[in-house]
């Protein structure tokens, strides 16, 4: 029996296909499933202003450690009151004091909920854990990157704090889940900063910190922890020389406003040079007397959370974690 010879174009088709598959190159990872029910999700999905198709492009606001999403959006809602956009805001267990992994399984259905809404991109802003919360999501869920126009992390633990000395927590001295993960070389931030992008993309990046931050530290020198690589770092004492403003006043400093103002006005990432010139002449963003006499709704507003039960280690760092992702 004659023996059956190959198709002639076989060889040079499946030579294309190979090289077709290697100018591809690897495949996005795909997103983690969320592990929180969809029930809990969803209710804590806010949006006090209506988020339509065709409207103005919506904005999350996301809080920090300690707040509630309520609370966040006390100063949201005034500090970009003069943007005319819906602010939409994401309530987090426990006050954000639970793992920062379960947060952000909050924040990535915010985000695709809000997407959907209005049919277009969102833009964000993020106070200390909140930035980070951004950070984690949009790396670690590629799927969001195209979502999300701009990132805007005010004093962000994007690096850790040292003012978490170590010891400070342990097993005979509990601390709450992202009191842990948000020391400087937790193993949270261990494997999020081995990620070989800090500012995933194509999302424009901007962060704004303080040197004079009494929380989040440090700011200055040449690895400031609130900066990312690949975004646009902004000190305000840079601009403003000589300023004294801490860690969350710093969401309500003027030069904060300027950069959301530039970030959420511009394509691509906020520019110090386009700043009003008179930034430095005005300490707070306009509005900010409000956020200052609604302050109260901290201790005095509705608010039913608790913080999270103190642990005596560090959460464990899910495996999706664990892997590179591109």
């Amino acid at each position: 029996m004659r023996r059956a010879l190959p198709h002639p174009l076989l060889p040079a088709c499946f030579a294309a296909l190979v090289l077709v598959a290697g100018l591809a190159g690897p495949a996005q990872a795909a997103d983690p499933p969320l592990s929180v029910s969809k029930g809990r999700l969803a209710a804590s999905l806010h949006c006090p202003q209506p988020v339509v198709k065709g409207g103005a492009q919506p904005v999350m606001v996301v809080t920090g450690t300690g707040y509630t999403g309520a609370q966040a959006y006390e100063i949201g809602k005034v500090v970009l009151s003069g943007f005319g956009r819906p602010v939409c805001y994401v309530d987090f267990p426990y006050k954000t004091t639970g793992d920062v992994q379960v947060a952000a399984e909050y924040l990535v259905n915010g985000i695709r909920k809000t997407y959907a809404k209005g049919k277009q991109p969102i833009a964000m802003l993020g106070v200390s854990q909140g930035g980070l919360l951004m950070r984690w999501a949009l790396t670690y869920w590629p799927s969001l990157r195209a979502k999300v126009t701009d990132a805007v992390s005010i004093a962000g633990t994007q690096h850790g704090t040292n003012l978490i000395k170590k010891g400070a927590c342990s097993p005979a001295a509990p601390c709450t889940p992202a009191t842990w993960q948000q020391a400087a070389g937790s193993n949270l931030l261990t494997a999020l900063n081995r990620q070989p992008d800090e500012s995933p993309g194509p999302t424009d990046w901007t962060t704004v910190r303080t040197a004079t931050d009494e929380t989040v530290q440090p700011q200055t020198g040449k690895h400031p922890t609130s900066s990312l690589k690949g975004a646009t770092n902004i000190l305000i004492q840079d601009v403003c020389p000589g300023r004294v403003v801490g860690h969350i006043p710093s969401a309500l400093d003027s030069v904060t406003y300027e950069a959301l103002v530039d970030a959420f006005t511009h394509k691509g990432p906020a520019k110090v040079s386009r700043f009003a010139k008179d930034v430095c002449a005005h300490p707070m963003a306009p509005g900010a007397t409000a956020v200052e006499r609604s302050a109260s709704v901290r201790a005095e507003g509705p608010d039913v959370q608790v913080e999270a039960p103190k642990v005596g280690r560090e959460p464990k760092v899910r495996a999706y974690a664990l892997k590179r992702v591109k």
